[in-house]
């Protein structure tokens, strides 16, 4: 095991990682998404894909840059934490990079309806009903795909609170928000994966954990990191034990 010797400048520079991911998420996901798709209208969706192809494929763009974000922070957040425990820090790493391969390759699910609607192929070989039937099934097997990816990130988030609940560099709040997001995303995604009956509106809002959490994460880092002295006295509790580094 090897320390790092500023683990303030790493745990910053993971707060501009985790700051990123955030707002590119919530653009792709969220904005872009949610603005030009229509659950339960495709001629509408239809339309929106075709006359905001740009704004589209942005949010493609900006949930690639989620997915290649999210593998430096894995990994500044195993160099911080393996001081707490080599082996769980060690397991929230493989989660995350197996979450983001997972994201990466879902992807295509994103992009494929604008090739459905709009490639020279498929405007020859079928009628715009029939286009518009194809681009639905990436469109719905994307928000499955996606959730399979949070429920690993899900693993990855109540793992890392775990450590940093444990460790003595970090606030303990930081840990159980993060813990609660990773809960957070799993109810989500086995809600979708079971049909069960969807969440009642009021409930919805304690859901919303995963944002108060990880956007709380990352400001700490960015603005606060670690406390240097703290985690430095672990690193040399650690030594002094006699565990391999």
């Amino acid at each position: 095991m090897t320390f790092t010797e500023h683990p303030r400048l790493l745990a910053r520079i993971a707060g501009a990682f985790y700051v990123i991911i955030t707002a590119f998420a919530l653009f792709a996901y969220l904005y872009v998404r949610g603005r030009l798709i229509i659950p339960g209208d495709m001629a509408q969706t239809a339309t929106n894909l075709l006359a905001h192809e740009q704004v589209y494929r942005l949010g493609v763009t900006a949930a690639l840059m989620v997915v290649i974000c999210n593998l430096p922070l894995g990994w500044i957040f195993f160099e911080l934490l393996k001081v707490v425990n080599p082996r769980l820090a060690l397991l929230a790493l493989i989660f995350i990079t197996a979450s983001a391969t997972l994201e990466a390759v879902n992807l295509v699910n994103y992009i494929s309806p604008l090739f459905m609607l709009n490639l020279p192929e498929y405007l020859n070989a079928f009628d715009p009903v029939q286009r518009q039937a194809l681009a639905r099934g990436p469109i719905r097997l994307f928000g499955y795909g996606f959730s399979v990816s949070l429920t690993f990130f899900g693993v990855f988030c109540g793992l890392i609170g775990y450590l940093i609940f444990r460790s003595r560099f970090f606030p303990r709040v930081l840990g159980l928000l993060m813990i609660a997001a990773g809960v957070a995303y799993w109810i989500n995604s086995f809600v979708l994966f079971l049909a069960l009956p969807e969440i009642p509106y009021p409930l919805r809002y304690l859901l919303r954990v995963t944002l108060v959490g990880e956007v709380s994460m990352a400001l700490w880092l960015l603005v606060v990191g670690v406390n240097d002295i703290k985690w430095h006295a672990q690193v040399d509790a650690l030594r002094s034990s006699g565990a391999p580094r």
